[in-house]
């Protein structure tokens, strides 16, 4: 089978080699599992989320650069570049896969349904949550004709993986069948994580340090929140300090911060790569997720993995996570506060040793398990209907 995989993430050719990101590499290869697989993607131009540090067995000739789509002109007039290569790209493949949402995806759909070739959408958030919580007004403008095109793509797809079980099927349904389940792809951890967690808790005094991972300037990742609770956190004995890893300036919650009173209680630490955050991760007490959007994080996947006390808000797939009692409200610093002081240290043990155990339905192999028959069950249908 040909295969090609539409997405508005970054990919680079450096040295005749593709290179991605830790997120994406993991996705990129399970979907090589259909054959032989093009990938239609925007191009690195100086700046990421994270490193790309991860390289592809992927032919540099498979990789095909789109314009990124970042405005209202480049999302519905001037598209002419992205439409002709996808155009080439969709009468080769035999399915056309989306990395969802994105206008580049939509796109793709209509090309391929055009060309009666099949779609798969893979969908990893929520388009409405994201802008309409953005600190940009145009984004917010953005956010209902963004949320009417992906519920009209994803209900046109001939097959959707979900990366939540519930949360995205409730709100992007299909008439295609579905498969739910998380891509995190979170490494094995072996059983001395726990134990120098447990040991960590049980000689806990002095410094309670908090830990988000995520971009520091949009404002969907809730940091604002966090910085929003230290003072009553502080109030009540805790000695409590912020650590933020991602990219961004921050100026804004820097600004927050002093003005609630707590500037020395905050820490922008910037880009981290993989191997950095997890050390961030062993080193700090609780992971707070207070996202305002999100699908299945892979930030809050990877610091159970670490055995971390959890902290989220009830938004996407990150209820089905984290037990109830740590699961806040968006928006309300009371509610994290709340949240934490619940975690004393018996409570902080408890949690670690939860945590620990369900981040193994994060690690490759259980996913494997899960997603193979459907890919299978995918392969099956175009290979049928192709005789």
């Amino acid at each position: 089978m040909n295969n090609l995989l539409v997405t508005e993430q970054v990919l680079d050719i450096k040295a005749g080699k593709v290179v991605s990101d830790f997120a994406i590499s993991s996705t990129i290869r399970r979907f090589q599992t259909f054959g032989n697989l093009m990938i239609a993607c925007c191009k690195y131009v100086g700046k990421t989320a994270q490193p790309l540090s991860i390289e592809l067995d992927i032919p540099s000739e498979n990789v095909v650069f789109l314009n990124k789509e970042t405005d209202l002109r480049n999302r519905y007039i001037d598209r002419t570049h992205n439409r002709t290569q996808l155009e080439r790209l969709v009468a080769k493949a035999d399915l056309v896969i989306g990395y969802m949402p994105s206008t580049i995806g939509d796109m793709a759909l209509a090309i391929a349904k055009k060309q009666g070739k099949h779609f798969m959408s893979f969908l990893v958030g929520c388009p409405w949550d994201a802008l309409s919580n953005h600190r940009s007004w145009k984004a917010r403008l953005m956010a209902p004709i963004r949320y009417w095109e992906t519920r009209r793509s994803i209900s046109n797809s001939d097959y959707v993986w979900y990366v939540t079980h519930q949360f995205l099927q409730h709100r992007y349904p299909t008439k295609g069948l579905a498969f739910g389940g998380t891509d995190t792809n979170i490494p094995v951890a072996d059983d001395s994580t726990l134990t120098r967690r447990l040991q960590k808790i049980g000689s806990h005094k002095g410094e309670t340090r908090l830990l988000t991972v995520g971009h520091v300037d949009v404002g969907f990742k809730g940091q604002q929140y966090v910085i929003g609770a230290l003072p009553e956190l502080v109030a009540k004995g805790i000695d409590a300090h912020y650590y933020m890893i991602g990219d961004g300036e921050g100026t804004w919650l820097k600004q927050l911060a002093e003005k609630l009173g707590v500037a020395d209680r905050i820490h922008l630490l910037g880009r981290k790569y993989r191997d950095e955050v997890i050390t961030f991760m062993d080193d700090c007490d609780i992971y707070v997720q207070v996202s305002l959007q999100e699908g299945l994080p892979r930030s809050v996947a990877e610091a159970m993995s670490r055995a971390m006390p959890c902290v989220v808000s009830n938004v996407g797939g990150m209820p089905e996570m984290i037990e109830e009692q740590l699961i806040v409200k968006p928006k309300s610093p009371r509610d994290i506060a709340r949240a934490i002081l619940l975690l004393d240290k018996k409570n902080m043990k408890q949690q670690a040793q939860k945590n620990f155990e369900q981040a193994r339905q994060y690690q490759p192999d259980y996913i494997d398990k899960q997603l193979i028959p459907f890919f299978d069950l995918i392969k099956k249908n175009i290979l049928q209907k192709s005789r």
